[in-house]
């Protein structure tokens, strides 16, 4: 996708948002960032530039958690601008190569001619939801397409959903409630279950020098992995809102 498709989407997000002129920048700086500088990710001994294409999830959550934890300190600038850039790839993404590559300099031409489909952003928008589960899944869920006018709706409709997530920094009602509850399930029953029972698994293989008592076990510890799986989402959420630690 050209700068220019770039900048036009964040700019229909921009006004949307009602942007101060500082961040207006700040965004629409960070929405081309990631061509003007190729980044990178790795070590210095070894690092590898990030595919706009086909970005990692890793490289894209990176810039959504840097952004959302300068919301919460109030760090509008930096949160803006990581924004942009998390929402670079989410509109690269969008935008297909096609066979060998070969049409996709026509398709970014096309696409550069399209206005933002404006119905798009408003629906993205309002059908946000502020965790990270809902903006990890708007990166699974935004498929490489062909047609510009399709690629354009996509990347505005994913882009509003997942700029509203990260800047909605309203807390549900309860959430404190509800974590420190799981938290305590976590704490006392789940997690000792399950290293309770692999621990007495290991112990009773090992003098029986059979498997079967490990085996068994082992489906316990599973069962009790399973049912602490609304402790951990929650916690995900806990740390979104900026309540970890307090």
């Amino acid at each position: 996708m050209k700068w220019r498709s770039h900048i036009s989407i964040g700019k229909a997000i921009a006004d949307r948002l009602e942007l101060p002129p500082g961040e207006r920048k700040a965004f629409l700086e960070g929405l081309v960032e990631p061509d003007r500088h190729k980044e990178r990710i790795g070590s210095q001994r070894r690092s590898y530039r990030v595919g706009h294409h086909h970005p990692s999830h890793r490289t894209f959550m990176l810039h959504v958690w840097i952004a959302r934890r300068s919301f919460l300190r109030n760090d509008r600038y930096q949160g803006y601008r990581h924004l942009g850039m998390a929402l670079h790839y989410l509109q690269d993404r969008s935008t297909s190569k096609g066979l060998l590559g070969l049409t996709h300099s026509r398709r970014e031409e096309a696409l550069a001619k399209l206005d933002v489909p404006e119905r798009a952003i408003v629906l993205g928008m309002q059908g946000a939801v502020s965790s990270p589960r809902f903006v990890s899944r708007s990166l699974a869920l935004t498929k490489p397409l062909k047609d510009p006018r399709e690629v354009m709706v996509q990347a505005s409709f994913r882009s509003a959903a997942v700029a509203a997530a990260v800047v909605d920094l309203e807390r549900p009602r309860g959430l404190r409630q509800r974590y420190q509850a799981l938290h305590r399930r976590h704490s006392l029953i789940l997690l000792p279950a399950a290293i309770a029972s692999l621990a007495i698994g290991l112990s009773l293989s090992a003098a029986m020098a059979s498997p079967v008592p490990l085996v068994l076990s082992a489906g316990v510890s599973l069962g009790a992995i399973v049912l602490d799986r609304p402790y951990v989402h929650l916690s995900r959420l806990v740390e979104w809102y900026g309540l970890k630690g307090r």
